[in-house]
C-alpha cells in the first residue's frame, strides 16, 4: 500500500506541475500575441452568449434532492432551493453527497432568447441535455414531460447516457418557460458531481449537431481507445491460438490465447455498457468476474512461461483471485474494496517475482517481460487506488479519472497499461516462438543423428552358432539415449555379450556409446574383467576430452560382459549394470562401479556353470524403470516373473506397463545336443 500510494502522490505532483507548466506557457503566449494598446481604444463589444445559434443554459439552477411529482409544476416555488452550476461537482458547492433522485429547476426568460434574433420566429427550438455518468434523467417543460434517458423506467436502471436531444413545444416569446429535469442514480451509487452535467438551447439544426459532436466527443474520450486495444487483444489471442497449433506441447501459448480473450471481453463490455447497449449491474459483474479471471490466467500463464515450480502458492492465489467476487455479491462493500486492493498487489507481486525467477534461471525472454508488465501492472493499480481514494474522498474528484491525449482520442491509464502489457507481450512471445522453434529443429536433427549413430551400436542380425540360440528385443523410447549391445562369436565357439547404458540422450549419448563400442571391438582380449577395465580407462579418457570442450558434458555408463563358452561355463565381470536372470532368478555378481567413474579401478569376474536348456536374459534399466500412469514401477518383482520368457516378450510387457526409457533385452538360450538351433530373432522397433 506505501508504495501504491507514493506512486499516487508522484502522480498528482506531476500532473500538477505539468498543468501549472502549461498555464505559465499560455500566459506567455497570451502576452506576446496581445496587441498593444492605442491611445483611445475602441469600444470592443461583449461576445454574444449564443454561438452558432446554441446558448449554454449552465445555471445558475434551483437543485434539491428528493423526488416529489409537484416539482415539475411550473407554478412551484423553488426559491428556498439551493442554486447550482452545472458542470461543476456539487461537493464544491456546498451540497453533500447524496443517493437516489435530485431535481434541476430553471425559469428560461424571453430575454435570454434575444441572441437569436429572427430565428425565433421561423425556427423551432430544441434543447440539448447531457448526464453526468450513469445518471438518469427525465427533462419537464412547463410540467409536460418532454423528453427521457433509456433508464428512467419503474423501476429505473442505470444505462451509461449519452447526450440526447428534446424538442421544445412552440415558445412564447413573451413568457417565461420552466424546465425541471428529474435525475437518478441507484442507491450503491454516491453523488458528489451531480447527474445533470449541461443543456443547451438552441435551433433544430444546430442541436442536432451538437449533439452528433458531443457524441463524437464520447467515443474519443471512452470509446475509441478502448475498441482499438479490444481488436488487438483479439488478433494476439489469434496469434496465440496459432503459436499452440504450433507448439502443442508449450501450454504457455494456450494460455496466453486465454488470457487476452479475457481482456478483449473485459474491454468489449465496456464497449458494450458505453453504447448503452448494457445497464450498469451487469457490466459491473461481468467486469468483475472478467478481472479475476484475467488475474488467475496471467498467474497460470506466467506459470508455464517461467517453468516454474512454484504451483503450490500460485494456486492458493487463483482459488483466492476467483472466490474474490463473491465477497462483492455479499454486499460487503469496504471489506471487498479492501481485499480487492490487497489482491492487486498480490498478484502484481507473484508475476513479478515468477519472471524474475524465470529471468535468474536463464530464460532471457522472461527478463524481458518483467519491466514492461511492472510498469504496466503500476499504472492499473494505481488507478484503481486513486478511484478508491476519491470515492473515500481523500483526493479530490478531479485526480481519479486521469487521461492522456494523443489528437482528440483519450486513453485512461488502464488502457495504456493493457497496451504497454500486450506490446511486451508480442514482442516476447514472437522471440520465444522463434527460438523454441530453432532449438526444436537442433533438437531434431541431433535426434535424428543421434539415432543414425545408434543403429550401429544394435546389431540387425545376430551370428548364429549351433550351441547357442539368441533373440534380442530393443524398443527405443521417443528420445534417444544410450543403450547398446553386441553379440560377439569368438574363434573357439564362444560367445562376447556385452550389454550397456550410457548416461544421458540425444546424440552426446549415443557418441559414448560408439566409442565403446569401437574400443570393445579393438579389444584383443576376450576376458570380461579386462574387457571393462580398459573401457573405464576409454570412458575416462573421454571425460577428460569433454571437461576441455565447452559443449560437452561429462558421462559414465554401466555395462555388463559376459564370456559363454560351449560347455556351458559363462564369466560374467558387471560394472553398475543390472544383473543377468537366469530361468527366472538373479544371478549374483560381485559390485562394481559404473565406467567412467574412478580412474585405475580393477573389476571382478564370477564364473558359472550352465546346463543344457538353461536361459540368460541380459536387459537394461528401461525395463526395471517403466511406469504406469499412476507411478508405479514395473519393478524387480515383475521383472523376475517374466524373466523366463523370450526377450520380445519381457519387451512388450514393459512397453506395455508405460516404457519412458529405452528397453534393451538380451536373451541367451543354451541348446541342448539333441536339439536344433532355431532361427535367431532379432526384435527392433526404430
Amino acid at each position: 500500500m506505501k508504495i501504491v500510494g507514493r506512486a499516487a502522490k508522484a502522480h498528482a505532483q506531476l500532473i500538477l506541475c505539468w498543468l501549472a507548466a502549461l498555464c505559465v506557457c499560455t500566459s506567455l503566449l497570451a502576452a506576446q500575441s496581445a496587441p498593444t494598446p492605442a491611445a483611445n481604444p475602441a469600444p470592443v463589444a461583449p461576445a454574444p452568449p449564443a454561438i452558432h445559434g446554441v446558448l449554454d443554459l449552465d445555471g445558475p439552477w434551483r437543485f434539491h434532492t428528493g423526488d416529489d411529482p409537484r416539482w415539475a409544476d411550473p407554478a412551484f416555488d423553488d426559491s428556498s432551493w439551493q442554486t447550482v452550476k452545472l458542470g461543476n461537482p456539487l461537493t464544491e458547492q456546498g451540497i453533500d453527497s447524496y443517493t437516489g433522485y435530485g431535481w434541476y429547476r430553471l425559469r428560461l426568460q424571453p430575454k435570454q432568447l434575444a441572441p437569436f434574433g429572427s430565428l425565433q420566429q421561423d425556427a423551432p427550438f430544441d434543447l440539448l441535455v447531457t448526464s453526468y455518468s450513469v445518471g438518469q434523467l427525465t427533462v419537464y417543460i412547463d410540467g409536460v414531460e418532454a423528453g427521457s434517458t433509456r433508464g428512467m423506467r419503474v423501476p429505473p436502471v442505470m444505462y451509461q447516457c449519452p447526450p440526447f436531444q428534446v424538442i421544445l413545444p412552440r415558445l412564447d416569446p413573451d413568457a417565461t418557460t420552466v424546465v425541471a429535469i428529474r435525475t437518478w442514480a441507484g442507491p450503491s451509487l454516491p453523488i458528489r458531481h451531480g447527474l445533470l452535467d449541461h443543456v443547451a438551447v438552441g435551433i433544430n439544426d444546430d442541436i442536432v449537431d451538437r449533439v452528433a459532436l458531443e457524441t463524437g466527443r464520447e467515443w474519443n474520450r471512452h470509446i475509441i481507445a478502448q475498441v482499438m486495444v479490444t481488436f488487438l487483444f483479439i488478433c494476439m489471442a489469434l496469434l496465440g491460438a496459432i503459436l499452440y497449433l504450433a507448439q502443442r506441447h508449450h501450454a504457455e501459448y494456450l494460455w496466453l490465447t486465454l488470457l487476452c480473450l479475457s481482456v478483449a471481453f473485459r474491454g468489449a463490455a465496456e464497449i458494450a455498457f458505453r453504447q448503452s447497449i448494457l445497464p450498469l449491474a451487469v457490466y459491473q459483474i461481468l467486469d468483475l468476474w472478467s478481472g479475476r479471471i484475467f488475474m488467475a490466467v496471467t498467474l497460470e500463464f506466467a506459470l508455464h512461461f517461467t517453468a516454474s515450480q512454484s504451483r503450490r502458492p500460485v494456486r492458493i492465489i487463483q482459488i483466492a483471485v476467483l472466490l474474490l467476487p463473491i465477497v462483492s455479491l455479499l454486499h460487503l462493500g469496504q471489506v471487498y474494496d479492501a481485499l480487492s486492493i490487497a489482491a492487486e498487489l498480490v498478484f502484481l507481486g507473484t508475476v513479478c517475482v515468477l519472471l524474475f525467477q524465470g529471468w535468474r534461471r536463464g530464460r532471457r525472454e522472461a527478463g524481458i517481460m518483467l519491466v514492461p508488465f511492472f510498469l504496466a501492472a503500476t499504472a492499473d493499480s494505481t488507478n484503481s487506488v486513486l478511484d478508491y481514494a476519491a470515492y473515500k474522498n481523500w483526493i479530490p474528484l478531479q485526480y481519479s479519472t486521469l487521461s492522456f491525449k494523443l489528437g482528440p482520442i483519450e486513453f485512461s491509464p488502464t488502457v495504456i497499461s493493457y497496451a504497454i502489457f500486450l506490446g511486451s507481450l508480442l514482442a516476447v512471445i514472437l522471440y520465444r516462438f522463434v527460438r523454441v522453434s530453432q532449438e526444436e529443429q537442433r533438437s531434431a536433427a541431433e535426434i535424428a543423428a543421434a539415432r543414425s549413430v545408434q543403429a550401429l551400436l544394435i546389431p540387425t542380425e545376430l551370428p548364429s552358432n549351433r550351441h547357442f540360440m539368441l533373440e534380442s528385443a530393443y524398443l527405443p523410447a521417443n528420445g534417444v539415449g544410450g543403450d547398446f549391445f553386441q553379440v560377439l562369436p569368438l574363434a573357439d565357439g564362444s560367445m562376447l555379450i556385452v550389454v550397456g547404458d550410457v548416461s544421458g540422450k540425444g546424440l552426446q549419448a549415443a557418441m559414448n556409446a560408439s566409442t565403446l563400442v569401437g574400443a570393445l571391438r579393438n579389444e584383443l582380449s576376450h576376458d570380461p574383467a579386462t574387457i571393462l577395465n580398459h573401457l573405464n580407462r576409454v570412458m575416462l579418457g573421454a571425460a577428460s576430452g569433454m571437461a576441455a570442450g565447452k559443449d560437452s558434458v561429462a558421462a559414465f555408463a554401466t555395462c555388463l560382459c559376459a564370456r559363454i563358452y560351449q560347455d556351458g561355463r559363462i564369466t560374467i565381470a558387471n560394472a553398475g549394470h543390472l544383473s543377468p536372470y537366469r530361468d527366472g532368478r538373479e544371478m549374483e555378481l560381485p559390485p562394481g562401479l559404473p565406467l567412467g567413474v574412478i580412474p585405475g579401478i580393477e573389476y571382478d569376474q564370477a564364473e558359472f556353470q550352465l546346463n543344457q536348456a538353461d536361459r540368460i536374459i541380459f536387459l537394461s534399466d528401461g525395463v526395471v524403470e517403466a511406469t504406469n500412469p499412476q507411478g508405479e514401477l514395473f519393478g524387480f518383482e515383475r521383472t523376475q516373473q517374466v524373466s523366463n520368457e523370450s526377450a520380445g516378450y519381457i519387451a512388450r510387457a514393459a512397453q506395455r506397463f508405460g516404457q519412458n526409457d529405452d528397453i534393451t533385452v538380451v536373451s541367451i538360450y543354451l541348446v541342448s545336443r539333441d536339439e536344433k538351433p532355431a532361427p535367431h530373432p532379432v526384435l527392433t522397433a526404430r
